[in-house]
């Protein structure tokens, strides 16, 4: 009776010859991801607390983008954070429907709905930008 069963539950839970192979997607933590210049110097570094990583598309969350000069220096220019982020690597997009906040030496903006194109090297925030300059800007009322 037992063997029985065990069988039955074998058959059910294997895929059928000719149908579609289910595969489970399990979450990668601690998710890295760099990407270089034709010359060998970082570009960006995506990184997540978790990620689940498709055929087209990257679900990040925690999501720690770094974007470099691209130079021999590496030095950072702009780190971008947000709790929820889908990254198109071919397309070369990050985006989230979410908070996002951008931090530079010379300003920080926070706002929700926001796209990053790495082509463009162009971030977009949709609704409830905020800018703080860290700058001075003496001449921004001439």
């Amino acid at each position: 009776m037992f063997a029985c069963l065990a069988i039955a539950l074998l058959l059910a839970t294997a895929p059928a010859a000719a149908g579609p192979s289910v595969s489970a997607q399990a979450p990668v933590s601690n998710f890295r991801l760099p990407t270089f210049t034709e010359e060998g110097h970082r570009s960006m570094l995506i990184q997540g607390a978790q990620a689940l990583v498709g055929a087209d598309a990257i679900e990040l969350s925690n999501l720690n983008l770094t974007l470099f000069d691209g130079s021999a220096r590496d030095t950072v220019e702009t780190i971008i954070l947000s709790p929820q982020a889908t990254a198109e690597l071919e397309a070369g997009l990050i985006r989230g429907p979410g908070l996002v906040r951008v931090l530079r030496d010379d300003l920080e903006i926070t706002g929700t709905n926001w796209a990053y194109d790495h082509n463009q090297k162009k971030i977009s925030i949709a609704a409830h930008a905020r800018i703080t300059f860290q700058a001075q800007l003496p001449d921004i009322l001439k």
